[in-house]
């Protein structure tokens, strides 16, 4: 017999979860992706969601927020999110940006140290009845990181149990989203052949200029004049379309060009 503490055994329609991440792997439409979403949502009981196209970028969206409220989140909250950049501090955002798997958020949990308005967020949500989340990260090409998160009456526990057994169609069915989403919007792609025109000599000056050199000991480093590797820069920036050389090591460090530069 079990015991007053045992905690309920969530439902997942598994064949639900694997046809909507197959309808959205080859979705033809932003709409159908969306109802494909909502479709993941029914499969794992967690039915209220939210995402956001980019996690580090306080900017009203209208496909985000035309979504939220057909989710039902309330004016409150949208207010809170598009007109104070709770968004910035919001707990789950900051773990987008760290994290690359999906992770629960316990809804119960918020404490003094989140900031008045995100407290605010997390006691409307107990309100609507979401007591935790379900966040899959979306690291994207060009620095984008995105976010998809299932909300819904399960406790904490059950959800992590829901997580445990649904990780790989749940991170899938994410990317595939925002996948669907960029090509409505039509996000620029990175062509490869304007990186590969970048010569070894460009690419040793674009290195040390992203590590704090300056031109004179970039050039004391590789052999070069100060000039020339001011040319070269100049060159960099042009074939990354950039406005400058500064905005020319902002397009590599997103892409992914120049590895980790930290240390």
């Amino acid at each position: 017999m079990a015991g007053p503490d045992t905690a309920q055994e969530p439902t997942i329609d598994s064949a639900l979860l694997r046809h909507s991440v197959q309808t959205l792997a080859h979705a033809a439409s932003f709409v159908e992706a969306s109802a494909a979403l909502n479709d993941v949502a029914r499969a794992i009981g967690m039915p209220t969601m939210a995402w956001a196209p980019e996690v580090a970028r306080p900017k009203f969206d209208a496909h985000m927020d035309a979504f939220l409220r057909e989710q039902g989140w309330p004016d409150e909250v949208l207010t809170l999110w598009w007109g104070r950049n709770v968004m910035l501090s919001s707990p789950i955002y900051i773990r987008c940006r760290f994290k690359d798997v999906p992770f629960v958020t316990d809804v119960h949990g918020g404490g003094a140290d989140l900031g008045r308005d995100n407290q605010r967020v997390a006691q409307i949500m107990l309100e609507m009845g979401l007591k935790a989340l379900i966040t899959a990260p979306v690291h994207l090409p060009r620095g984008q990181v995105a976010m998809v998160t299932w909300g819904g009456p399960l406790e904490p526990d059950a959800a992590r149990v829901v997580l445990a057994r649904t990780k790989p169609e749940l991170l899938a069915a994410a990317h595939f989203f925002m996948d669907a989403f960029n090509t409505h919007v039509g996000v620029a792609e990175t062509r490869e052949e304007d990186l590969s025109r970048l010569t070894p000599r460009e690419w040793d000056c674009l290195r040390l200029t992203a590590q704090g050199y300056r031109e004179a000991e970039v050039g004391s480093v590789v052999g070069l004049a100060p000039t020339t590797v001011r040319f070269h820069l100049d060159n960099v920036a042009r074939k990354l379309g950039a406005s400058n050389r500064t905005h020319a090591v902002a397009i590599a460090v997103q892409l992914g060009l120049l590895g980790s530069i930290g240390s």
